[in-house]
């Protein structure tokens, strides 16, 4: 190892210059993640929309394709839709367990009878998340397809 002499500068970072990055790194991290987390909140309510839209869409389809009537309930208090059928009795033929953070709106269950052949009902299932953002996802009951719409919010 060469001994040190002075006029000579030395090769590195000094330990003030390593804790001055990391303030400015910490500081620039502490003040963008809060707007990370409400991004990802807009995208998991936009996601669950979606797979409650789906999850409506198949029952709907089940039900023409197998040619039974069946129940879609929605369930606020338990966070999840279930489809009943004449074949499961008691027991859902499907579920879908809304994820943590996403909510259904509403008090009381609503349960929705769907008929082959027959004309849809108008289901409505509003969702919010922690943030306070909401979809709406209504099915039309002409066409049978779904609708998601984001309703008046704070933040998305």
């Amino acid at each position: 190892m060469k001994p040190f002499r002075p006029g000579h500068a030395r090769a590195g970072v000094t330990l003030l210059e390593m804790l001055i990055v990391v303030t400015i790194i910490g500081t620039i991290v502490s003040l963008s993640f809060p707007s990370l987390t409400s991004g990802l909140a807009g995208v998991r309510l936009a996601s669950s929309a979606s797979a409650v839209a789906s999850f409506l869409t198949s029952s709907m389809n089940t039900v023409e394709r197998h040619e039974q009537a069946a129940a879609i309930v929605v369930s606020p208090k338990e966070n999840r839709l279930d489809t009943f059928t004449a074949t499961s009795g008691d027991k859902p033929s499907t579920t879908y367990q809304l994820p943590s953070g996403i909510f259904l709106e509403g008090d009381e269950p609503h349960r929705y009878m769907l008929f082959p052949g027959g004309a849809f009902p108008r289901i409505a299932v509003s969702l919010r998340n922690e943030k306070g953002a909401r979809r709406s996802i209504e099915v039309d009951p002409v066409t049978a397809v779904p609708i998601v719409r984001r309703l008046g919010d704070a933040t998305q």
